[in-house]
């Protein structure tokens, strides 16, 4: 397999991965983000949001094998990291660990949109 498309897998298999983990293990996802949830509809969310929803778009594009599959998940992952530098600037969030989300994130982002 050629580089470019191994590193979209892996991309999108990693995505997968935490979205599996985010439907099966609600608490533990919700503490790798920092968030508590706030008893069954917050769980609700944890699973929906960053299982349900991160399992999908991983599975789709590893299903689909195309190149717009794996750009669109890249893409997201480049929203989130943009969403975490606003917050840095505009909540004046300049924690540790939202500099580690950012490179998390661009990492992903990097491995959906590397070049073929």
């Amino acid at each position: 397999m050629e580089l470019g498309p191994l590193l979209h897998n892996l991309g999108a298999l990693a995505t997968l991965g935490l979205g599996i983990n985010g439907m099966l293990r609600p608490r533990a996802t919700s503490r790798f983000v920092h968030m508590t949830p706030d008893g069954r509809m917050g769980l609700s969310e944890i699973r929906a949001t960053y299982g349900g929803l991160f399992a999908a778009m991983g599975a789709f594009a590893l299903l689909a094998q195309d190149e717009v599959a794996f750009s669109l998940l890249g893409a997201a992952w480049v929203g989130a990291a943009v969403g975490r530098v606003f917050s840095i600037v505009v909540d004046d969030a300049r924690e540790p660990l939202n500099f580690g989300g950012v490179a998390f994130e661009s990492a992903f982002a990097l491995l959906l949109l590397a070049p073929l």
